[in-house]
């Protein structure tokens, strides 16, 4: 059995063509020295999908996912690391004898998803094969829950006894794991089942392992408080990060590219039933930022589906602003209900017709929901038109902008459809409040605006020079020089004649500040002499705080490395921060750095800075000047002024 490390799979890698590998998935042609093809982890008309043969990695500009060989193979066929990594033997015609059960051997959780596996089971037997089972089934079934659904999700039954769990498994696992298990409460030196007398849906987390419970009472008798109790919080289950059914709907969701995101097990159990299947619940906590970022791996698109009451609503307004606005689409429910109950009123079919038709964009759900109670005030009415007309305003159509303005002004309560020229005129005070805000977005003050100031930080001065450094002949530095980086430079030829199509990489929307620190970035991977010149610089900062982080990632690697390893510091890095690095190392530079090049790249972030230093004197001033403090107003206009010397 040959051992797994990283000198094996580093050496299988390396007799590897993953363009060679991944052309069997993909259809990829060849654009200078890289490989382009649509991306096959989400939707695309327009190829974003890069593969670089030299340095052995893929990435995508649309969706952002990256990886190397072995990456590519986990995520596209749905497979764990050892399994990926005998396709990639095959394919390279190298022998490895890896035992099948090396990985689970060698994860320390191991034993943790044994025993909930095999307390999920107990449970299922329980409920499928006792006479407490049979009436438990029997409340099942008025719920809507069939056999085939307790067969698909696995559902159980926890019994009345306060051990059966502990009594059968406690002879099988260490103490320790007993422990840390989070299926037993200790009290008194004596060890009592977690869940008693409840129906159990097990919690499993993506591989389809068991990693905790969720309990539901069932008894009329049951004077329990909570309605569900769910597992605590273990080495392998943290509520805050685990997606319920999210392992049943990954597939689905890998290919549509969509995912449904509820509130509860019923709910998502309603779609199922319904014929929809990327669903998946937070269960009843709040969905988190470590939610939003696992699914945007996988999905591009959100459809949240909470209930229609108050506290529903208040999760839609919450999840909107986790994701954002522009990859969110709504589905409300009428009548207050939740999926599960508007599927009983009114069947599978039109459940079905709700999530797939009954949308909304967020800029409609967020006019009814921050809607003030009181419009007749006219100071009332007039802060909520501009609270909402920013956001009509980034809407892209035109015609969506008046639809947006027009419902804006049919909720006041003074609307009447008969009398055209008030909500005319109305309507068109709302319109020209809109363009201002669209035409100070189209001047670029909406960017300053939506920037993270806690990322904000010192202005790297320009008396700070790299002309010493080791370089060849400086290239003057265009702004487009970073996009044709990482666009075509080569055509496709259809036939035998010279007919010639140009297809381009789709890459994302970055300022002119961002671009030059990505290829500051890329100058420090690949030129030891830059990144060691700026490492003893103790006042340079990057001015977005995603490549200060990177920025301190590659320092450390190179201090502890003596080098930079790219898979080694790729595995290093978070699933977002290794997206950035493939992102940044996919571009195409010319092999020298010249100190010219670099006191360009500087003074570009730089001069941004000062200008967004400059922008928020501004704002600072408004607000002083609105307060009526002066002493305030005339310390900011000093700074204003001296602010604006260095522009």
């Amino acid at each position: 059995m040959v051992s797994l490390d990283t000198e094996v799979v580093n050496d299988l890698k390396s007799k590897v063509n993953i363009a060679d590998l991944i052309s069997q998935y993909v259809a990829l042609s060849r654009t200078g020295k890289n490989y382009i093809g649509l991306c096959p982890f989400h939707g695309e008309k327009t190829p974003s999908f890069n593969v670089n043969a030299e340095k052995g990695f893929y990435h995508c500009f649309g969706c952002g996912r990256s990886g190397d060989a072995i990456e590519f193979l986990k995520e596209y066929n749905q497979v764990g690391f050892v399994d990926a990594v005998k396709e990639l033997a095959d394919f390279a015609g190298v022998t490895l004898n890896i035992s099948d059960d090396r990985e689970e051997k060698n994860n320390p959780n191991a034993p943790l998803f044994e025993i909930n596996n095999q307390a999920a089971r107990l449970y299922n037997i329980l409920l499928m094969s006792t006479e407490l089972g049979e009436r438990a089934r029997k409340y099942l079934g008025e719920r809507g829950i069939t056999d085939d659904v307790i067969k698909k999700f696995n559902i159980g039954l926890a019994p009345e006894e306060n051990d059966f769990i502990f009594k059968n498994l406690s002879n099988k696992f260490d103490e320790e794991i007993i422990a840390k298990s989070g299926l037993f409460h200790f009290s008194n030196n004596k060890v009592f089942d977690a869940f008693t007398n409840r129906i159990m849906f097990p919690i499993t987390n993506e591989y389809g392992q068991t990693i905790g419970f969720s309990g539901r009472k069932w008894q009329e008798n049951d004077d329990s408080k909570a309605k569900y109790i769910n597992t605590s919080a273990t080495t392998i289950f943290d509520k805050s990060y685990e997606l319920w059914n999210l392992d049943k709907a990954k597939p689905t969701i890998s290919k549509q590219h969509e995912v449904y995101l509820m509130e509860g097990f019923m709910d998502v159990i309603a779609a199922y039933k319904a014929g929809i299947n990327n669903v998946v619940a937070s269960m009843g906590t709040a969905l988190t930022e470590r939610h939003v970022r696992r699914l945007k791996f996988i999905a591009k698109n959100f459809v949240l589906v909470y209930d229609g009451d108050s506290a529903g609503q208040n999760a839609i307004y919450k999840a909107i602003n986790l994701i954002g606005e522009y990859d969110v689409q709504i589905v409300k429910v009428p009548e207050g209900l939740d999926p599960d109950e508007y599927l009983k009123s009114y069947g599978e079919k039109a459940l079905a017709e709700m999530l797939k038709v009954g949308r909304i964009q967020p800029i409609e759900f967020l006019i009814n929901f921050l809607k003030p109670k009181n419009l007749t005030n006219t100071e009332v009415r007039d802060k909520f038109i501009n609270q909402i007309s920013p956001m009509i305003a980034k809407v892209k159509s035109i015609t969506a902008q008046y639809d947006y303005i027009r419902k804006l002004v049919e909720i006041f309560p003074d609307f009447k459809y008969n009398q055209v020229e008030e909500s005319e005129s109305e309507f068109k005070r709302i319109e020209k409040i809109v363009n201002s805000y669209r035409e100070n977005m189209r001047k670029g003050n909406l960017s300053v605006n939506n920037r993270d100031t806690s990322n904000l930080v010192e202005n790297y001065t320009e008396e700070n020079d790299y002309s010493n450094l080791d370089s060849a002949m400086p290239p003057d530095f265009e702004e487009n020089n970073y996009d044709n980086s990482v666009k075509t430079q080569q055509t496709y030829r259809r036939s035998e004649s010279a007919q010639v199509v140009q297809p381009s990489v789709q890459v994302p929307k970055l300022s002119r500040s961002e671009k030059a620190e990505e290829m500051l970035l890329h100058r420090m991977i690949y030129h030891s002499s830059v990144l060691k010149k700026f490492s003893q610089d103790e006042n340079f900062r990057f001015v977005h705080k995603r490549y200060q982080d990177l920025f301190d990632k590659i320092l450390l690697e190179a201090m502890v490395y003596e080098q930079i390893d790219e898979s080694h510091l790729a595995s290093e890095l978070s699933d977002e921060e290794r997206s950035l690095f493939y992102q940044i190392i996919s571009l195409d530079l010319p092999n020298t750095a010249s100190s010219q090049e670099i006191n360009d790249l500087v003074s570009i972030f730089s001069n941004e800075m000062e200008q967004i230093k400059f922008e928020e004197l501004i704002q600072q001033l408004a607000t002083a000047e609105k307060a009526g403090n002066k002493e305030r107003v005339l310390e900011l206009t000093l700074q204003i002024i001296n602010q604006k010397k260095k522009l």
